[in-house]
């Protein structure tokens, strides 16, 4: 235990010297500014007005207009979408509206009395979110998670380049208790960016018993996999850009985030998709697939150590104890 609590030190000492330890810091303070200063809080409207032509008198929707042409006109300049009421039903005048975007519209009338439209909610639990603050969990699980991915990573070449690889190949230091200083160190930075960030832009007001353990495993398991990965290489030039094909895989799931409906099976098998519903859940409230997050987390906690262990072992600390 205490080589591990020597070595956390000596790695710590080693990043106050890495360019990219400030670079990850630097982005960190952008982040804050830009989700509390540049980002909006709603998207604006896209200014189209709803024109009605001859609606009945009890119709609270739409503006009516001067005309049937006239309304066609401003429909034609694409700044608005006509309703023309006639004894055959109703028409809609579009400049070429997606039939999703036609759907809206139709709801819309439906709300307005033409037949009774309810309204359920599948998540009581959940409440609207303004959309810079929307992004804070994407912003934390693809930058404070990834600290330990790319600086262990960064660490880990320079102990190639400067020869402390062969000292500690040589030395009794086993490869478990290398990996679980290396993890320990840089789970305790993700959590720490993880909650400076989260505290500059959502507030205190969140489930810490369920951000903290999150944010710590889930850089425990990046950090790991990044040992794994890195593990072959011997410079910076060919592990960063093919280290950016990986994280942007594992990026995918923010569509599934934006856009819940798509959420296909092998969606869910990227190891940052669950995280990113736990700190949803974690900063905005709504429930958690607890079955499924703790298998998913579990699972890749296990992988992520057994491919750190094999790869450690064979490529880094080659002949060293386990």
């Amino acid at each position: 235990m205490k080589s591990i609590f020597s070595t956390c030190a000596q790695d710590s000492k080693r990043l106050l010297t890495n360019a990219l330890f400030w670079v990850l810091t630097a982005t960190l303070v952008v982040i804050v500014l830009v989700v509390d200063l540049a980002l909006p809080k709603e998207l604006a409207s896209g200014g189209v007005t709803p024109l009605t032509w001859n609606a009945p008198a009890d119709a609270a929707f739409g503006t009516p207009a001067l005309s049937e042409e006239a309304l066609r006109e401003a429909v034609r300049k694409g700044d608005a979408v006509g309703f023309l009421f006639g004894e055959d039903g109703l028409t809609i005048v579009h400049p070429g509206f997606s039939e999703k975007s036609l759907n809206i519209y139709v709801l819309e009338l439906m709300r307005d009395g033409f037949t009774p439209v309810e309204v359920v909610s599948l998540d009581a639990q959940a409440k609207e979110i303004p959309l810079n603050l929307r992004l804070t969990p994407i912003f934390i699980a693809f930058e404070a998670l990834m600290v330990g991915f790319i600086l262990g990573g960064a660490l880990m070449l320079a102990e190639k380049q400067d020869g402390t690889v062969r000292a500690l190949r040589v030395s009794p230091f086993p490869v478990s208790s290398y990996i679980i200083a290396k993890t320990l160190l840089f789970s305790l930075i993700g959590t720490l960016y993880a909650s400076l960030i989260c505290v500059f832009t959502v507030g205190f007001s969140i489930n810490w018993g369920l951000f903290l353990p999150l944010s710590f495993i889930g850089t425990a398991v990046f950090t790991m996999i990044g040992l794994a990965y890195t593990s072959p290489f011997r410079d910076m030039s060919g592990w960063f850009f093919s280290m950016i094909a990986l994280l942007s895989i594992n990026m995918l799931p923010v569509i599934s985030y934006t856009s819940p409906a798509f959420t296909p099976f092998w969606m869910r098998l990227i190891p940052s998709y669950p995280m990113l519903m736990v700190y949803r859940a974690a900063m905005f409230g709504g429930s958690v697939d607890w079955v499924y997050t703790v298998v998913a987390l579990g699972a890749w906690g296990i992988v992520s150590y057994l491919l750190a262990r094999i790869f450690v072992a064979r490529k880094h600390l080659k002949g060293a104890g386990v």
